[in-house]
């Protein structure tokens, strides 16, 4: 008999691998259970017939960001329009915020758009490969956690500057 890919536990474990603290989720994005950092650990929660979502943290290895809806989107496009070798991931939210993944940042970043934020670390966020009330999450980017991660600077900068430019075109952020 043919078993199907495990897309979850082959997250969860390159999560693990990179240092990445994982937790199972409910279908509502609920936490359910410890954080995980062992990858023997991670495969008794994935390794089943119906794994659970897959929730990550900032840590010391990733900074998550959830960025504003608008900044958010044009900043991306602004990022995307370089053409740059590394790809962020980044996830639309149901609300129109996104998430995306960096490396800590290594120094000071100055200002940040208004509405920036690195989520705490051992604050749950649900991703992809995960299935939620909302449907199946994607990521629009690299194949995280496989691939490095472009700093923070790099994709935080083209935020700000999406934020000053739609605030000279329309006088607010909307």
């Amino acid at each position: 008999m043919i078993r199907r890919k495990n897309a979850l536990l082959d997250t969860a474990l390159a999560c693990v691998e990179r240092g990445i603290p994982v937790r199972a989720a409910t279908i509502a994005g609920t936490p359910d259970g410890d954080w995980i950092t062992d990858a023997d650990a991670a495969r008794v929660v994935w390794d089943v017939a119906e794994p659970p979502n897959l929730a990550v943290t900032s840590c010391p290895t990733v900074a998550i960001w959830r960025l504003p809806r608008i900044a958010g989107a044009y900043g991306k496009r602004l990022y995307e329009q370089e053409r740059p070798g590394i790809w962020p991931p980044t996830m639309k939210l149901p609300d129109g915020d996104w998430i995306t993944c960096t490396p800590q940042p290594e120094a000071n970043l100055g200002p940040l758009v208004t509405g920036v934020e690195c989520v705490e670390p051992g604050t749950s966020v649900v991703i992809p490969p995960s299935t939620t009330t909302d449907g199946r999450l994607r990521w629009d980017g690299s194949n995280f956690p496989l691939h490095p991660l472009p700093s923070a600077d790099a994709v935080l900068s083209r935020v700000l500057r999406a934020e000053v430019e739609y605030v000279e075109l329309h006088g607010r952020l909307g």
